[in-house]
């Protein structure tokens, strides 16, 4: 089972908002920005408080995490005499062994045959007021399915209230999970009790689970109580080595997984550092697991480490292990609120790295104003999230907290209704309010007509040919739409080139660019034909063979038999979001070889030399 949709009406400063997942290209990481205050965490705990959830982070005591008092869910406008409902529907999609395992399950504990196939369904938080007080009898979690069946009699009927609220018990485990996290600035354990311990129970249970999704990312069929809780209390010296063994494993695993993430993010090794996991027990006799980082001079707590450090180790910890857990749906969407707002520029872009790496049982809906963490790959799974009532800020004394009103809009429409922005990514900076400091390091790049040739030539950079020399390309949204970003990257004093096609409207931007800017791009604008002569007139895409392009078609579209423009760029940025390769043909290959040689030799020439 996965989310397609979520839909609010009067959340706090939501009216009505609809936020679709699915789609095409499908995507498990969606992007949510605005600038501050424009309603981007009201999203976030509006889908946070459904309530059907078989999991949850309160144990955590995150600020921020839960809301106590339903009255504040209130819209402001609305409080002097709010008689309507606060409603959180989502709907959730079936596979078809969703389906069976539902089929099977309810006939072996109600013993009744399902007749009528559902592949999904929805679910309504509902909150209700009158007279702005909240009435708790007509609140309810509301779901939209019924079951209808032929029962051990051959009676083919509706199930009974009391029947339907079994099926619904048999359903909710395997709903995806949902954990919302509004910041990562939280202390880890010092211990994490593997047996009752009174208080703070609950967190000493959350973190087992997590334990025990180490082991399950083992995939070695083990279990915390048999394999480390009653090896720790047994008195046979082939327990103790059998624990130590498993100790050391989980250790290496932990290790592994922190540090080759960290090597990556912040540039720099970590080779001395590992993560040892120690069991010991208490003056009480009670028995707990400690993680230490073994470090050249020794041991230390994990929240004897930097802030840094901490917020990186407890979220690897918690999300990248997440996908292997079997006593629950593996499926789980996580809720980040500005997620690692506090590292530096160049790791918050390598964060981005490692939510593609997360398991593909997980998706992410993560909120951000940071142009650091917005990977163009997923722009299609981008919504801007605007506050109306903070357009107001050239008659401020109007503005008052009743005309606040949160909306939420695709990337592509909001592109699509900004026709004046002259580059592809220019809404996006506008939203962001955007501008580089002087200190920013801004990479050279190759600029190219629209974000088709983006996904191609990253996808063949990235998943196809591996190139281990990235050239970074920026795409506007057509061959004569790159005046405004040539003018920023002059004023910014960074290197750049323009890749354009070999079509007559490449050819005539080409022209009009160097009588534009005269000297300042001579020698920095190009025509696929200059790469070789023999694609004269070409575009792109075209210098993708036909079997190539039908390959690459087919996996969004597995029926068509004919080549489609527009399905093979869906296509293809499906491919990159999800970095699955497929099977390219020399001839193609070696194509893009010598295009990404020569943008890198066209770059590399420039050097440190001033514009």
């Amino acid at each position: 089972m996965e989310f397609s949709s979520f839909e609010i009406k009067n959340f706090r400063g939501i009216g009505h908002i609809k936020l679709q997942l699915d789609g095409n290209p499908r995507g498990n990481v969606f992007t949510l920005v605005g600038l501050n205050e424009s309603g981007k965490t009201t999203v976030l705990e509006a889908i946070n408080y459904l309530s059907f959830k078989t999991e949850t982070l309160d144990p955590l005591e995150l600020e921020g995490y839960s809301i106590a008092d339903p009255h504040s869910l209130i819209p402001i406008s609305k409080r002097s005499n709010f008689n309507e409902a606060v409603d959180v529907r989502v709907t959730v999609k079936l596979d078809p062994s969703d389906w069976q395992k539902i089929k099977s399950q309810l006939q072996k504990t109600l013993q009744i045959r399902l007749t009528r196939k559902f592949m999904e369904l929805d679910i309504t938080q509902r909150v209700k007021f009158k007279n702005s007080k909240h009435d708790a009898e007509i609140s309810k979690q509301l779901w939209g399915v019924d079951f209808y069946g032929v029962d051990q009699n051959g009676t083919s009927r509706k199930l009974t209230q009391e029947e339907w609220h079994k099926a619904i018990a048999v359903i909710r485990p395997m709903l995806p999970g949902i954990l919302y996290f509004p910041n990562f600035l939280f202390e880890f354990p010092d211990r994490i009790y593997l047996e009752d311990i009174g208080q703070e129970k609950e967190k000493h249970d959350f973190y087992c689970l997590v334990l025990q999704d180490i082991l399950d990312a083992l995939n070695n069929s083990l279990n915390l109580k048999t394999h480390i809780l009653d090896r720790a209390k047994s008195s046979e010296s082939s327990d103790k080595k059998a624990l130590d063994g498993l100790l050391l494993e989980m250790g290496r695993n932990v290790t592994t997984t922190v540090f080759q993430a960290w090597n990556r993010i912040f540039g720099r090794e970590m080779a001395s550092k590992k993560i040892v996991i120690k069991c010991d027990t208490d003056e009480a006799n009670r028995t707990y697991l400690q993680f230490q980082l073994e470090d050249l001079d020794g041991f230390y707590l994990i929240n004897e480490r930097s802030l840094g450090f901490r917020w990186f180790f407890v979220f690897l910890l918690l999300t990248q292990y997440r996908g292997f857990r079997k006593s629950a749906s593996k499926n789980v969407l996580f809720l980040f609120d500005e997620p690692a707002s506090n590292l530096h520029p160049s790791a918050q872009n390598q964060l981005l790295e490692s939510f593609k790496k997360m398991s593909g049982n997980c998706r992410i809906i993560y909120t951000t104003h940071s142009h650091h963490l917005i990977n163009p790959e997923w722009l299609e799974n981008t919504f801007v999230v605007k506050n109306e009532g903070l357009n107001l800020l050239t008659d401020a004394e109007s503005y008052t907290a009743r005309k606040t009103n949160i909306t939420l809009t695709r990337y592509r429409e909001f592109a699509v209704h900004h026709p004046d922005q002259a580059n592809y990514y220019r809404p996006i900076l506008d939203v962001l309010d955007y501008s580089p400091s002087k200190l920013e390091n801004i990479p050279d790049v190759v600029m190219i007509e629209g974000k088709n040739d983006y996904y191609s030539l990253q996808f063949m950079q990235n998943i196809i040919l591996k190139s281990s020399t990235k050239v970074n390309f920026v795409p506007g949204m057509s061959s004569g739409s790159l005046d405004n970003l040539i003018r920023l990257y002059c004023a910014w004093g960074r290197q750049f080139i323009v890749l354009l096609d070999s079509d007559p409207e490449g050819k005539k931007q080409k022209a009009r660019y160097e009588q534009l800017f005269e000297s300042v791009v001579k020698g920095r604008i190009f025509t696929i034909d200059e790469i070789d002569s023999v694609w004269a007139g070409a575009e792109m895409e075209s210098l993708f063979s036909t079997a190539d392009k039908l390959a690459i078609q087919k996996e969004a579209y597995p029926t068509e038999a004919e080549y489609h423009k527009g399905h093979f760029n869906r296509a293809m940025q499906e491919l990159l979001i999800r970095s699955k390769p497929v099977s390219i043909s020399e001839g193609t290959k070696d194509k893009f070889t010598r295009i990404l040689a020569f943008l890198s030799s066209k770059l590399a020439g420039f050097g440190n030399k001033k514009l």
